[in-house]
């Protein structure tokens, strides 16, 4: 419902999209943001804080619909969209650099824009227009194109560039985004280059620089981030109790062998489950939108479906896989790219909590994750250099794609 509001509230302001188109746009004024807006996360977070340390060959600024957020950043270039400065940024950039979708920066004020898309990671399961083919109906996507010609500002998968992280992903996002191949660049992705600075975590913009500072005095971080259920009945409550979680028993055996589990939920999740926990001394509530400055210390990553295993692999450290509901959701929602159990055939799967910690802490056969630096990620690290230089080759009029 919400969403169908804020779209209805987008068409009403359309007529400030058509006078976005005029105004004079400056060709080397980049604008950032994340999170439909929300939360200072994601590649365009990590590309953000590596523009604070250089010198780019561009003018580039952070805008946020939190003005918490805003408040709370001690930084010029991070502003609050419903301000004169912030809407005026907004209208006078000619490039916007996204991670989820138009809704990341205000769509009205997106006239005469180019935005380069960074996503939130390595699609496990299908995205966009590959989704909408296999779930919808031919009469919904018909309306649904007739809709967006008609409003093309608001179309949630636009985008002019894409940045990828390795050559397999053209073809996939190429399908998924509508885009020539020409216009998907294999960069990297920004956000994993923290995942091999666990020293400079102190300078990611995070509040939780203390705690995991504490982490190293753990024989094991065990970091459980499972996928949201969105359009199932399903929550974290029911991956936690329908499947074997005895809190009072596995913070025992996790306080036996010096060991923390930490939970990573979806933040709309979060309020719920920390009344739930907060009493045990071993079991973690992650409250941080932004999982990766948790991730370079976790040493045993738990998840299911997520497309986090592309990038936690690349550290080479343990991974399980624990798709509780296996059946269940692939039924519901039948849109992996992959066959997930033979892309996923090393690594070793549970199916309930008691499998889970019997495997970390009685059978202690975790197998290594395979490389996927090949794969599904050319480059380990300096990725934000490489979307730096991607930027200022854009602004200048270096970068020539024949169109």
């Amino acid at each position: 419902m919400q969403t169908k509001i804020v779209t209805l509230i987008y068409v009403l302001l359309t007529p400030f999209y058509l006078l976005s188109l005029i105004i004079p746009k400056n060709k080397k004024l980049i604008v950032l943001g994340s999170s439909l807006g929300q939360h200072f996360a994601d590649n365009p977070k990590y590309l953000f804080l590596y523009l604070e340390k250089h010198s780019p060959a561009f003018e580039y600024y952070w805008i946020t619909k939190n003005k918490n957020l805003y408040l709370k950043m001690k930084s010029e270039r991070f502003l609050y969209l419903y301000s004169w400065k912030g809407l005026w940024i907004l209208l006078r950039a000619k490039y916007l650099v996204l991670s989820h979708q138009v809704n990341d920066i205000f769509p009205p004020l997106h006239g005469g824009k180019k935005i380069i898309q960074l996503w939130h990671g390595t699609p496990l399961k299908r995205l966009g227009h590959d989704r909408d083919a296999l779930l919808n109906s031919k009469t919904k996507n018909f309306l649904k194109k007739i809709f967006y010609a008609v409003f093309p500002h608001l179309y949630y998968m636009r985008a002019d560039y894409i940045i990828v992280a390795a050559d397999n992903q053209k073809k996939i996002f190429s399908s998924a985004f509508k885009l020539p191949e020409k216009k998907i660049f294999v960069l990297g992705q920004p956000r994993n280059d923290i995942l091999f600075q666990k020293e400079k975590i102190s300078s990611v913009y995070t509040d939780k620089t203390d705690f995991l500072h504490t982490l190293s005095s753990y024989n094991k971080v065990i970091s459980w981030l499972p996928t949201h259920r969105h359009g199932s009945n399903k929550n974290i409550m029911n991956l936690l109790f329908d499947y074997s979680f005895n809190p009072k028993e596995i913070n025992r055996q996790l306080k036996e062998n010096n060991s923390i589990l930490i939970i990573k939920p979806h933040f709309i999740e979060l309020n719920v489950l920390k009344d739930k926990l907060e009493n045990f001394s071993h079991i973690y509530i992650y409250d941080e939108a932004d999982p990766y400055p948790l991730l370079s210390f976790t040493d045993i990553l738990v998840t299911d479906y997520s497309s986090i295993v592309f990038d936690f692999s690349m550290t080479k450290k343990p991974i399980i896989l624990a798709p509780f509901d296996y059946d269940e959701y692939l039924n519901n929602f039948k849109d992996f790219y992959y066959n997930y159990d033979i892309l996923l055939k090393d690594y070793p799967k549970v199916y309930d909590w008691k499998e889970l910690m019997n495997l970390i802490f009685c059978e202690k056969k975790i197998i290594e994750g395979r490389n996927f630096l090949a794969e599904f990620n050319q480059f380990e690290g300096n990725s934000c250099e490489r979307v730096v230089k991607f930027l200022e080759n854009l602004v200048t009029g270096s970068l020539y794609i024949n169109d």
